[in-house]
């Protein structure tokens, strides 16, 4: 099986997560971190150093930051703050499209993708600096001209809140060549993650079901949980651009820039904005997943949790409560991932099993 959670079953060897050797038998541990963050050097309210502080003290082992049109110097900042194995700071930057649009009641859309990891700044088409409002092209060209700036610049691009002011329709995503990352579930208040119906009863897919639609389509596409944070000041706001509302967890040896991107690329990690796991299992019969409760002593956690087993075109193929969910593949399906749900309202998402010989 190919560590990129796309299962060719004629192979015999197994995917794990957990504490699992790597071939060369090191043992991998999960890391959990953000991939969209902003400062003042952007359009965010503190300096660098508060966000990556923040988040240092706040449980996490690595951040992005990626503002605006801006690639951060994260030397200075891995220098003071990072520590082996404890925490890691990493370049990234917002590549902030808008396109106009007649059709649109803003007149605009937005097309707003992160570069993960990149050595150099990517200017949004049309564009040598600043933000940009677009004409002549199509969103689909935007996308796809973007993405290739931020691959030839070493990074990993991602789909930034594609819900927000309903901008990104499954159809300008069409022509992506994957492995991309999606945000199914991003921290702005304003970005839309659950879908709706607008005044004239036009359905607006979450982005979920969006998800969705790209990994029926053929789309490698790994989901991600991320802040979108600007906002340090106002922590108390649960209304705020605030820190810690969505995040993802990776599997990796060690905690380096390399191999965190290297992980993302492959789809070694969940997406969560409250639901923690222990421990995912994926071999050639099933998927086990080990849901971890609060180690709070402080507290008694009576909560509830129910495991969605999701493929193609985001039927539910299978769920199950408890802390130990699994899967027994039919070996029919096209994929197979998982969304855990707590009584409170919280979710994890993995990454899809792809039982096909697609590649990205």
């Amino acid at each position: 099986m190919q560590y990129l959670f796309i299962v060719v079953l004629a192979l015999a060897s197994a995917l794990a997560y957990g504490d699992q050797p790597d071939a060369r038998g090191a043992k991998k541990n999960w890391y959990r971190g953000n991939t969209h963050a902003h400062t003042i050097n952007a359009d965010g309210n503190v300096s660098p150093d508060s966000v990556v502080r923040w988040y240092r003290e706040h449980g996490y082992q690595f951040v992005f930051i990626t503002d605006h049109e801006y690639l951060a110097d994260v030397a200075p900042l891995n220098s003071l703050y990072g520590a082996t194995d404890k925490f890691l700071v990493i370049s990234g930057q917002e590549v902030t499209q808008i396109l106009i649009d007649d059709t649109h009641p803003d007149g605009m859309r937005h097309a707003h993708i992160n570069g993960l990891g990149l050595n150099r700044a990517v200017m949004p088409v049309g564009s040598d600096r600043g933000r940009i409002v677009a004409t002549g092209i199509t969103m689909a060209e935007t996308y796809q001209r973007n993405f290739a700036g931020i691959r030839a610049a070493g990074g990993i691009p991602q789909v930034n809140h594609p819900n927000f002011r309903w901008s990104v329709k499954p159809e300008y995503l069409s022509e992506l060549t994957g492995p991309f990352l999606f945000e199914i579930a991003n921290g702005f208040p304003s970005a839309n993650n659950l879908g709706g119906i607008d005044e004239q009863g036009n359905v607006l897919p979450s982005t979920e079901a969006l998800w969705d639609i790209l990994l029926s389509a053929g789309k490698v596409a790994w989901a991600v949980g991320s802040d979108d944070s600007h906002d340090y000041l106002h922590l108390d706001d649960p209304n705020s651009e605030r820190p810690g509302k969505a995040w993802i967890v990776v599997r990796a040896a060690e905690l380096t820039r390399a191999n965190i991107l290297d992980a993302m690329l492959k789809g070694e990690f969940y997406a969560s904005n409250g639901v923690t796991l222990e421990d995912y299992i994926v071999d050639r019969r099933s998927m086990t997943i080990k849901i971890q409760r609060p180690r709070d002593p402080r507290m008694t956690d009576d909560r509830a949790f129910v495991t969605r087993f999701i493929g193609k075109d985001g039927q539910v193929l299978s769920q199950a409560g408890g802390l130990n969910p699994s899967y027994v593949f039919r070996g029919d399906e096209d994929y197979v991932r998982a969304a855990i749900l707590d009584s409170n309202g919280m979710r994890a998402w993995t990454q899809p099993v792809m039982f096909s010989t697609r590649r990205p």
